[in-house]
């Protein structure tokens, strides 16, 4: 299946963000869209998984993040910053390609900066296990 496609199988009713080898399933509002594996599209999922945390980017970036964010005088923690802030936002705006609907969910509920989080303005019932 073409990255982005709608699925041919009939739609979850829960929300779905599973990552199946190099293939993210996305569900939301009755649609399924499937994207290419991205760092962006990893990091938006350890945010959904927690809404409201804020997560601190050497946090989404993993040990080499908190590696740069110890040394910090160099400017590594704001080099970090801004690699994931864009990652995410890519992320953010290839689902809005695929998804419109969930794009400006997320445009709306994910926010990126040296803390990111996910602060969705309703119950967020993500599922994150694959399709059976």
């Amino acid at each position: 299946m073409r990255s982005g496609t709608p699925s041919q199988r009939r739609p979850p009713a829960e929300w779905r963000f599973c990552r199946e080898g190099d293939v993210w399933t996305v569900a939301y509002e009755g649609r399924v869209v499937r994207l290419k594996h991205t760092k962006g599209m990893h990091y938006l999922a350890q945010l959904l998984r927690h809404p409201g945390r804020q997560f601190h980017v050497a946090e989404l970036a993993g040990p080499v993040g908190w590696q740069r964010a110890v040394r910090g005088h160099d400017g590594s923690c704001e080099r970090t910053r801004k690699a994931v802030t864009n990652r995410i936002r890519q992320g953010v705006a290839r689902v809005g390609t695929a998804h419109p609907e969930l794009g400006l969910h997320f445009r709306n509920a994910v926010h990126t900066g040296t803390l990111c989080s996910y602060t969705p303005d309703r119950l967020a019932p993500w599922c994150f296990e694959p399709l059976l």
